[in-house]
């Protein structure tokens, strides 16, 4: 199991799912490896991507799709003291319209085509697990894994509903209740959100998305009015 599966794992990040639709799978394929697997005690499926070779010296960055709509950019620094040499920064993408993910490779051109719960598709270098793109969006990638990116990967004029939850080196960013998250409509507007106002904290660490789609629209349509729901 990658480190970045442990992580969230642990944080708790929850969406009831039926397992059935997340069964265990482990594919390696050029540089490549993908992960999927179910969280009993979340009720969530996880879906990671992660370059082959991030074991040999520990920097690498590695990405992971949860049926909650969430991406993560996982980061890592080097050896050391996790709480130092870890980062993750978080977003989260609505409507959701699926309640599991699908895949596939193309050997011939190097690429792998993961479909996000929300129906994106992010394809993938298959030669470091690099991301090339996501479908309704334009995103920009550095070249290289350090703590002064903010996970190394933006994504801008995203055609549905984004969630930027922030950068945070050591832990999940949205699992300090006090901080913020930031929704991004398809217009361009913005709407700085408590992240106690859109996920619940539970003294065992665990934390769950408040809404789903529908419950979304409505906390939106008094809180953020001037956004669009998809």
């Amino acid at each position: 199991m990658s480190f970045l599966i442990g992580l969230l794992m642990m944080t708790g990040v929850a969406h009831a799912v039926d397992s059935a639709k997340c069964p265990d799978i482990v594919e390696r394929r050029d540089g490549t490896q993908i992960q999927q697997i179910w969280s009993s005690s979340t009720e969530s499926c996880f879906f990671s991507v992660t370059p082959q070779d991030a074991y040999v010296e520990l920097n690498y960055r590695d990405h992971l799709l949860t049926t909650e709509g969430l991406f993560m950019v996982f980061n890592s620094f080097g050896p050391g003291d996790e709480s130092q040499t870890t980062a993750a920064r978080e977003f989260f993408m609505f409507p959701r319209v699926n309640d599991s993910f699908s895949y596939k490779w193309d050997d011939n051109a190097r690429e792998l085509e993961v479909t996000h719960v929300t129906g994106d598709k992010f394809v993938f270098d298959t030669k470091k697990a690099r991301l090339k793109s996501i479908s309704r969006a334009n995103i920009t990638v550095a070249d290289y894994v350090e703590p002064g990116n903010r996970g190394g990967i933006e994504i801008s004029n995203y055609q549905g509903l984004l969630m930027d939850g922030g950068f945070k080196v050591g832990n999940s960013p949205t699992s300090n209740a006090n901080g913020k998250s930031t929704f991004k409509d398809s217009l361009g507007k913005s709407c700085a959100v408590r992240n106690s106002e859109v996920f619940k904290y539970f003294g065992s660490g665990d934390v769950m998305f408040k809404f789903d789609d529908k419950g979304l629209a409505a906390f939106l349509k008094n809180r953020c009015s001037q956004l669009k729901f998809p």
